[in-house]
């Protein structure tokens, strides 16, 4: 019993990588044509990893500045709350 229950989760764990990889062969079709014809060739299967990897490179930078731009956020909303307290009504 225990051998199925490991066989299960290492079953588990290969799933995110199979869905990433149908994912991956269904954008394929759709994105691959535009690049190619700015490249002016096929794209190879090596391109083709990378403009993943550089997607995904592009999506945590985006993410990352979003979590900066909240960080700004807090820092000025803090600082009109202290403004306020030690300056009193007088913004």
């Amino acid at each position: 019993m225990n051998n199925l229950e490991d066989s299960f989760k290492a079953g588990m764990n290969l799933l995110p990588a199979l869905v990433f990889i149908g994912l991956s062969e269904m954008i394929r079709p759709i994105v691959a044509p535009e690049v190619e014809r700015r490249m002016g060739r096929r794209l190879t299967d090596w391109e083709w990893r990378y403009y993943i990897i550089e997607s995904y490179r592009k999506r945590e930078a985006e993410r990352h500045q979003q979590i900066v731009k909240q960080w700004c956020q807090r820092l000025i909303d803090r600082k009109i709350i202290r403004d306020f307290v030690w300056n009193g009504s007088q913004v």
